[in-house]
């Protein structure tokens, strides 16, 4: 039997503890107490504090907010082999490094992959239906982590874009505030139609200049989570930008998009890349008036869509 391990322990953690079939679990948390609410320890599920006990696993999930993700990564075991799936989505900040540029710097000849897609929590957790992407240049770990995946419920599909599909997940998350400013704003679906499909142009010319396949963006991890992210209230990246058109109180749970705004908007200047919505959320961010903002936009040069 397959030993999988996860690292996490939020709702995110506890749906890709549903998705798994035929698995030992560990779980690793800072605090076993407060985890045990959410999990229920069985046979099959363990939980710990300790990263030591992560050496033994076949597979290990990380599912951390990506800020904290090098943290983690400094406490794994040295010489660790497992095949290690990346489930979180940003940008570092002050590297501006994606998570798995992060994870090589530690361990250079590892198995990994990204998994991404339009995935709400608590609809995975309900188990209802839904579609992701396993992004690997490893057609064996492929194999390996589709084959502990409940397809029923959870419909993976594969690319070898690990570039692409990262700066699909990061890049929904800004522009998905900008939805949110749109929606709290009362500024209509039409503008907020156009900033998902300005925001998707935005996602591609940065990726493509940082070695991403441009199919990549129409697939689960493009067009797919930034769909999802950008027309829900439930997602906390456009509900913070709703929050703020309110002028009501921040959440104060962990909004990759906030955390990832600066880093993205220094990539696009670092590949010479016009971000012009991811710009104008990180101004808004640091406390510019949204119909400011909203005027520079609409008096940018007519150009040909691209």
């Amino acid at each position: 039997m397959t030993n999988v391990g996860i690292v996490g322990s939020g709702k995110w953690a506890l749906a890709i503890s549903k998705i798994l079939k035929g698995v030992n679990t560990t779980i690793k948390t800072r605090n076993i107490n407060k985890t045990k609410k959410i999990f229920t320890e069985t046979k099959k599920i363990k939980l710990t504090e300790s990263f030591d006990l992560l050496r033994n696993q076949d597979i290990i999930f990380f599912v951390t907010p990506s800020q904290t993700f090098r943290s983690i990564l400094k406490k794994l075991p040295i010489g660790l082999d497992s095949k290690l799936i990346i489930c979180s989505k940003g940008v570092e900040k002050k590297s501006n490094m994606l998570m798995s540029e992060v994870l090589e710097e530690f361990f250079p000849k590892s198995n990994f992959g990204i998994l991404s897609g339009p995935n709400f929590s608590y609809e995975v957790i309900k188990g209802l239906p839904t579609a992701t992407v396993i992004s690997s240049r490893s057609s064996n770990l492929l194999n390996c982590v589709s084959k502990i995946i409940a397809q029923d419920r959870f419909r993976t599909y594969f690319n070898n874009d690990v570039i692409g599909t990262q700066v699909g997940g990061a890049m929904k998350n800004v522009i998905a505030i900008a939805s949110g400013f749109i929606l709290g704003n009362g500024l209509g679906n039409n503008a907020n139609a156009s900033i998902i499909t300005r925001g998707l142009s935005e996602m591609i010319q940065l990726g493509l200049k940082m070695g991403a396949k441009k199919n990549t963006f129409y697939g689960l991890s493009g067009i797919g989570d930034l769909t999802l992210t950008c027309s829900s209230l439930k997602s906390r990246n456009t509900r913070l930008g709703y929050l703020l058109a309110k002028k009501k109180k921040k959440t104060n749970a962990v909004v990759e998009g906030m955390e990832s705004c600066d880093s993205i908007c220094s990539l696009g200047k670092k590949f010479d890349v016009e971000l012009p919505i991811c710009n104008a959320v990180k101004k808004i961010l640091g406390g510019r008036s949204l119909n400011e903002i909203t005027k520079i936009l609409l008096s940018r040069p007519l150009q040909f869509e691209r």
